[in-house]
């Protein structure tokens, strides 16, 4: 009897054929993929500030960005499905950071235009003209320190762990914030991608750290003048740098005039954490 079972075990099923699926994933996924990017078209815009997000990445150190973003020209969002996706999963990030910090009671609580609760406050200054928001202000045992939430992959969070060390670009907008509001002391809130776990690097202002901001604010008053002269810098990149592949008014650029001065580019900070 056992035998019998063992063969009838054995006995090799006829294999089903193959069918194909009834769609193309593929397909489908690129489809989905294009809801994110179907509202990237070119918008002419005109800058009236300069924006402390914008200084802290590639072309907002390149002087003839701003003269022309101070014109009003064609912008173009290159960005791919994926990098629309994660910048709005970081706005949702820190929307949601922000709530539980007004639920703990550490920040200070400010009205939207709509008179709703939140932690973000406009940041401005008039000479040098900027204008940005910060994230929060945290209350600590007596102070108000300045707050700048960011969201980063899980090896980058990890790199920061580990070492102490503030993404540049970050500690670049930071140091703007703190000099326009005064501030000696604020922190980078940074969360993991992938687990949602938080990392707090405290930031004080350093000689280097002024030198470089006083040096910034002084390179955007020289760009303002220039716009204000209307004397166009010259391009300080070849068109296929980084710096001009990611612009997102490269077009515009290209099919400006050549220039008449040459403003050397804002000067990198240097690495001192």
């Amino acid at each position: 009897m056992t035998s019998n079972l063992l063969k009838q075990v054995m006995i090799k099923k006829p294999e089903l054929a193959k069918q194909e699926p009834f769609l193309n994933a593929r397909d489908l996924i690129e489809k989905i993929e294009s809801g994110y990017t179907v509202n990237n078209l070119p918008k002419h815009t005109q800058k009236k500030t300069f924006a402390p997000s914008t200084i802290a990445y590639n072309h907002g150190e390149c002087p003839r960005y701003w003269y022309l973003a101070f014109n009003g020209v064609e912008f173009e969002d290159n960005s791919d499905s994926k990098g629309v996706a994660n910048r709005t999963n970081g706005s949702h990030s820190h929307s949601r950071i922000q709530e539980a910090m007004m639920n703990s009671g550490t920040v200070h609580i400010f009205k939207d235009e709509n008179n709703q609760p939140t932690t973000e406050f406009k940041i401005m200054n008039q000479d040098p003209s900027i204008y940005g928001y910060g994230d929060v202000m945290i209350k600590w045992n007596g102070e108000d320190i300045l707050g700048e939430i960011k969201t980063v992959p899980h090896d980058g969070f990890e790199y920061r762990k580990n070492t102490g060390k503030a993404k540049k670009a970050h500690l670049i907008q930071l140091l703007i914030y703190m000099k326009v509001l005064g501030k000696k002391k604020a922190v980078l809130i940074y969360e993991n991608k992938n687990n949602h776990e938080l990392l707090i690097i405290p930031v004080e202002v350093n000689d280097v750290y002024r030198k470089w901001v006083e040096d910034a604010f002084e390179w955007m008053r020289t760009v303002k003048q220039a716009w204000k002269d209307k004397t166009i810098p010259q391009k300080n990149y070849r068109s296929n740098s980084k710096i001009c592949k990611n612009c997102p008014i490269q077009k515009a650029c290209s099919n400006a005039e050549v220039g008449t001065i040459k403003i050397p580019s804002l000067e990198e900070l240097s690495e001192t954490m």
